[in-house]
This record gives C-alpha cells, sequence and structure tokens, in this order.
C-alpha cells in the first residue's frame, strides 16, 4: 500500500504541475463534470495536445509503457497485418505495432482531435513510419477498413458511452481469428476513499470523472468475442480486456 500510494502521489504531483504550467499560459481547460459529448472532448484534447504527452509521462512512473506494450501482445499480430487504433491520441501504442507488423504492415490512427493527430504526425514523421495511416473521424462512425486483423484502443473507449457499438461493429470488421484489444482506467477495488480521490485528481486534466463509472467497454468485449483475456494494471485502476472474433460475429 505504501508503495502505491508513493507512486500515485509523484504521478499527481507531476501531472498537476504540468497543469498548472498550461494554465499559466491559457492552454488547459477547466475540469468538465460529467460526460463529454464529441464536440467537448474534441475541445478539451485540442487544447491539452501540446502538453499531452508531458502529462501521460507521469504515468509511466506506474508502468504505463508495460501496459500498451501488453495491449498491443494481446491482439497476437503477425508481419504484414493490418491494424486500427481507435482513439490513437498522440500515438502511444505506434512503436509497439510497427514492431508488431513490421514495414510491410499497415497501422490505421483514429482519433477525434486535430491536435492529437497533429502530435501523432509528429511522432510519425520522427520516426520515418511510412506505414502508418492518420484518421481524424469519430470512433462512432469510422468506416473500417478490409482486410483487418486486430483493432485496439487504450484509453479512450471509457469515454465513449456508445463504446457497445464500437466495439460490435470493430469485431464485425475483423478478419477470421483478427482480435480487439480495449484498455484503459476503472474504478478500483479495495482502495481507501482518500486514494481514489487522488485518482481522480490526476485524471481530471483528461476530463474523467465518476460520470463515467458504468461506461465498462469491457463487457463488451467478453460480449462480442470468444477467448477473452482479461488483466488488471496499475494497482487495479486499469483494465486490459482482449477477444478474437468469433466464427459467427
Amino acid at each position: 500500500m505504501f508503495r502505491k500510494s508513493f507512486l500515485l502521489t509523484a504521478a499527481a504531483l507531476s501531472a498537476l504541475g504540468t497543469v498548472a504550467w498550461t494554465r499559466r499560459r491559457g492552454r488547459a481547460a477547466s475540469s468538465p463534470q460529467g460526460v463529454l459529448g464529441p464536440e467537448a472532448v474534441r475541445s478539451l484534447y485540442d487544447r491539452l495536445a501540446p502538453v499531452y504527452d508531458a502529462l501521460a509521462a507521469a504515468y509511466g512512473l506506474l508502468g504505463a509503457g508495460q501496459f500498451h506494450r501488453r495491449a498491443v501482445g494481446a491482439l497476437g499480430l503477425r508481419v504484414g497485418d493490418t491494424v486500427v487504433d481507435l482513439a490513437c491520441g498522440t500515438g502511444a501504442n505506434f512503436s509497439y505495432l510497427i514492431d508488431a507488423v513490421g514495414t510491410t504492415g499497415r497501422v490505421v490512427g483514429v482519433d477525434l482531435s486535430p491536435g492529437m493527430l497533429a502530435k501523432a504526425r509528429e511522432r510519425v514523421e520522427r520516426h520515418g513510419w511510412a506505414n502508418v495511416e492518420l484518421v481524424e473521424a469519430d470512433v462512432r462512425a469510422f468506416a473500417f477498413p478490409e482486410p483487418l486483423h486486430g483493432v485496439i484502443s487504450t484509453f479512450g473507449l471509457e469515454m465513449v458511452p456508445e463504446h457497445e457499438a464500437v466495439i460490435e461493429r470493430a469485431v464485425g470488421a475483423l478478419a477470421p481469428g483478427g482480435r480487439v484489444a480495449v484498455g484503459g482506467l476503472r474504478r478500483p477495488e479495495g482502495w481507501p476513499e482518500w486514494l481514489i480521490r487522488l485518482g481522480e485528481l490526476v485524471n481530471r486534466p483528461f476530463g474523467v470523472s465518476r460520470a463515467y463509472e458504468g461506461v465498462q467497454p469491457w463487457h463488451s468485449v467478453r460480449h462480442h468475442t470468444t477467448g477473452v483475456r482479461y488483466e488488471e494494471h496499475l494497482f487495479g485502476a486499469a483494465y486490459l480486456a482482449a477477444g478474437t472474433r468469433p466464427d459467427e460475429p
């Protein structure tokens, strides 16, 4: 418990320091209360985009890099495969996805925020990834490419109340044997209330609030796929659920 408290406190201080830095420059969004609509999400993340990676770096103390690696690994991708990253943000999954599909594969990153995609594009250009395509779109209306071997979304779908329909469409678009992996935040069990409040404070800059507690995409993964693998990470504050397209999606 001490280690958990220490690491979360360190992450909180790091995140709050960045938020204070952005507010002094008038860039940070006010803390939204309740579930955000698409336009509010786009506006929030456009404002956060310049410092999003700095904010997210606080989670490195809690093993976020390993989380992204395991999420990609859960897809079981092969060289030459096509994979879609829903709500890709600045591209935190891209390096792991490229390692999995190689230079002959295809990575499609989808996000609602032009600002976040601009940062993702900088990452792509910096690494010289010629096989990464970025698409500005609402994940609820995105037209999946064919053939499709994997769909991933990390720290995104828990802010989409319509995640059930998104996951159902994603699974339906997969080629036989294709897999979906979804990961994000969840309300941890067994934490003292003060630690949960600290977690809320850490995630407030990202628009997360208790209004999203009922948004639980892992149940949709269980409902629409087979051979489901479920894990908890970040001391129970994050989940990873992955499954295979059934024979009859």
